[in-house]
């Protein structure tokens, strides 16, 4: 949104006066439950009840959807739109949707791919009352039963008189009645919007060029900075010769910014921030700085951001893999078990009565975020007001920072999010927003902070590496009979949320997805070491999700191969028969994978793909799965000449539930599939004497348009609740990769990016 636009949106949506306006129906409700009108005394309404999302019909029958979650290209407002009008009878072209500002009163992050499922229900529900409402009030308004009423198309109908009246004529008397507690959803079988490919809300403004990004945006009096940051986290500014850059044209202010001490929850960097009239001034004036560090080297702790280095963690993993008797001091953990199916005694016997043993070593390197619009935000702080135009998608995060960093109570601060070019997670943290806060502060001037490329490369945070060590015990006919799974990683909640590790040590965000086998195994353990180290560290499509799928997948295919098995048959045998595997998460709660869906999809991309169709020497297929709320399988196809590995073909079997927009699940998976091979294929990122070493595009490339295999998608009819395809769909992709490498090679690649010998 504009500057302009959004200096005249409500301060907090909870404001009666604005919930009230014009007689206007509104709705809220919480994405984890209740629905009631926000109004004082509503019917019905639990005790400290806040809504984060409503849903407003206003007189002249313009639909407004106020949701807490952000658009980034992912298609979220498209889909909620499209459920909301379906449970709503509403005109499509009258519904809009709009993220709420913040108030720190309302929980809002998007992540994990759970916006659409978090509002299946309850926002259906909000519509359903929405329509129940006008109904009783249009029955009333024609004088007739409600009974033989009806809603569709933006309106109430008598058919049997042939009389209608349009919703923005009756919700000034349907927002005077109760809210149905337990409102009747549609029959999903008579659904005539959900599952058809509808374009994208703001596909228009897209093509028009009129979405507002966080450069975009534009504030009376507003100055440009960039900021040279410390090269080395907790690097310290030792000297600032600023001469030359002060006498650049346009620069008018160099400013020294005070960072703070990493691990911490949000982590700035010392800098130095040129200040100009444009962002290019300030970059020249940037380039003209002479600055000197110190890089703390007082101590010989891990944590010392001159210390860090890619080749010490690799050298650290390797050794808490593999020797015993390393100490747990400076920074490595002792050996934690997360889960044991079985127990000591029988995964010893399991082991010594193996027909056959495996023991392997998987590696998963720091990867970059690299959304294509650069960190930036702009601010205007002044004593009194805090004002933040931001593309970010965790606002509490930001919320609680700001008031934190300023001291203003929650009114005084307002965070307007603006579209975002991209996340991946980077934008989850909020360092960017703070130093634009910090700098205008400093300054008593609104001002547009701006990273280049090379600023988050460098000085960003990295998807969480690992090193894996599996070792398989199998029986004569190849059947895994014990499987002991260590890895050593970083820790991203060491770092960010220390208090969410348990007592025992035991990281549950870093070890979930090895503990989420589905396949059979009768001894099982799955254990990690931690390794603190000062790199950041953060969620990265799911955080290490990708990790532990890279590596189940591949063991089960090097498995399938020691036991003389095709891979999908392998897999499919391992399933038990059509019923659910559970899982316990850190909360307690119970998750589970259900055996017969994964099958399913196995079974269709191998299908699709023509699996069981020999390919020409030099050329080959692998398949891999996953689960985390959706089911997905991918068949990779590969052709390998003089050693250059081309990827010409993937094919992605999808059950995400009911499919609210296949037009927009289909670009989610074609994104994905991109961003996993430009993982697997080129993506590394390597820390030495506490600077990252690549920069750009250039050192750390995309997939480019020539090596665009052809991508095809099915997408498998369901009955049950959506589920989220925003990061699923990349987990498999590098190891159905690497397994199709293998089939056209022989040569097992065990670490990305995949390097042929």
């Amino acid at each position: 949104m504009s500057a302009s636009r959004s200096s005249c949106a409500p301060e907090s949506l909870a404001r009666r006066e604005f919930m009230q306006a014009g007689g206007a129906l509104v709705i809220g409700f919480s994405m984890q439950g209740a629905i009631a009108t926000p109004s004082a005394g509503a019917p019905g309404k639990p005790a400290g009840f806040k809504p984060n999302a409503w849903l407003r019909i206003d007189t002249d029958g313009s639909v407004e959807f106020l949701i807490s979650k952000t658009e980034m290209g992912q298609g979220t407002e498209s889909g909620m739109a499209m459920v909301l009008c379906e449970e709503l009878d509403a005109d499509w072209a009258r519904v809009s949707v709009r993220t709420i500002q913040p108030d720190g009163k309302r929980f809002m992050i998007t992540g994990g791919s759970y916006s659409i499922a978090g509002a299946w229900v309850v926002g259906r529900r909000a519509a359903a009352a929405a329509r129940h409402m006008l109904l009783e009030a249009g029955a009333s308004a024609l004088g007739v039963p409600r009974a033989e009423c009806r809603t569709g198309n933006h309106a109430v109908s008598h058919p049997a008189s042939g009389r209608q009246l349009g919703y923005g004529e009756l919700v000034a008397a349907a927002a005077k009645l109760s809210v149905p507690k337990e409102p009747a959803l549609k029959d999903p079988a008579t659904f005539k919007l959900v599952g058809k490919a509808m374009p994208a809300k703001n596909l228009d403004a897209l093509v028009r060029a009129e979405s507002r990004y966080g450069m975009d945006i534009q504030v009376p009096g507003m100055l440009y900075a960039v900021i040279e940051r410390s090269p080395v986290v907790n690097g310290r500014i030792a000297h600032v010769d600023d001469a030359a850059a002060r006498q650049v044209a346009g620069v008018s202010r160099v400013v020294r910014l005070r960072g703070n001490t990493f691990p911490t929850y949000n982590y700035v960097r010392d800098g130095v921030a040129v200040v100009a009239n444009s962002t290019w001034a300030a970059l020249k004036g940037r380039r003209a700085l002479k600055v000197s560090w110190h890089e703390s080297w007082t101590d010989g702790a891990p944590r010392n951001g001159a210390l860090a280095s890619s080749t010490r963690l690799a050298t650290d993993f390797q050794r808490l893999l593999t020797d015993p008797a390393v100490k747990t001091e400076n920074g490595l953990h002792p050996d934690v078990v997360a889960v044991r199916d079985g127990t000591v005694e029988g995964m010893n016997a399991a082991f010594q009565s193996a027909a056959r043993t495996l023991d392997m070593f998987y590696d998963v390197p720091l990867q970059a975020h690299v959304p294509m619009e650069p960190m930036n935000a702009t601010a205007h702080c002044t004593d009194e007001r805090c004002e933040v135009w931001v593309p970010c998608h965790f606002q509490t995060r930001l919320f609680n920072a700001l008031r934190e960093l300023t001291g203003l109570p929650p009114e005084r601060i307002i965070i307007h999010t603006t579209m975002l070019g991209g996340s991946f997670g980077r934008r989850l943290d909020v360092d960017y927003a703070i130093e634009a806060v910090m700098l205008s502060r400093e300054l008593a001037k609104p001002v547009q902070v701006v990273w280049t490329r090379e600023d988050d490369v460098r000085c960003g945070l990295y998807s969480p590496p690992s090193r894996h060590r599996v070792r398989v015990a199998l029986d004569a006919g190849g059947n895994p009979l014990a499987m002991d799974h260590a890895f050593a990683a970083l820790s991203v909640w060491k770092q960010q949320e220390p208090t969410e590790i348990e007592p025992s040590g035991l990281d549950y965000a870093a070890a979930f997805d090895a503990i989420k086998f589905p396949y059979r195994v009768p001894q099982r353990v799955v254990r990690h070491r931690l390794v603190e180290q000062t790199i950041r560290v953060f969620w990265w499509r799911r955080g290490y999700t990708p990790n532990h799928t890279f590596v189940n997948e591949c063991l089960l295919d090097e498995c399938a191969h020691a036991a003389g098995v095709d891979p999908l048959d392998y897999r499919l045998r391992l399933l038990p028969e059509n019923q659910p595997v559970k899982f316990a998460n850190k909360g307690g709660e119970v998750e589970e994978i259900h055996t017969g869906r994964l099958a399913r999809v196995l079974r269709a991309a191998a299908d699709a793909a023509n699996w069981r169709t020999p390919l020409p020497k030099g050329r080959g297929r692998g398949i891999a799965a996953t689960v985390t709320d959706t089911h997905v399988a991918q068949v990779v196809e590969v052709e390998v000449t003089d050693g250059r590995i081309r990827v010409t073909r993937v094919v992605t079997a999808v059950d995400c539930g009911i499919v609210i927009n296949p037009q927009l699940v289909k670009a989610q998976v074609e994104g994905s599939v991109v961003f996993g091979l430009t993982a697997a294929l080129k993506g590394a990122i390597t820390v030495e004497n506490g600077r990252v070493q690549q920069s750009n595009f250039h050192d750390y490339p995309l997939l480019a348009i020539d090596e665009m295999p052809i991508i095809e998608t099915v997408l498998l009819p369901s009955t049950v609740a959506p589920s989220g395809t925003g990061e699923q769909i990349s987990h498999p992709v590098a190891a159905a990769l690497a397994n199709a490498i293998f089939a056209a090679t022989g040569q097992r690649l065990r670490g990305t990016p995949f390097r042929l010998a």
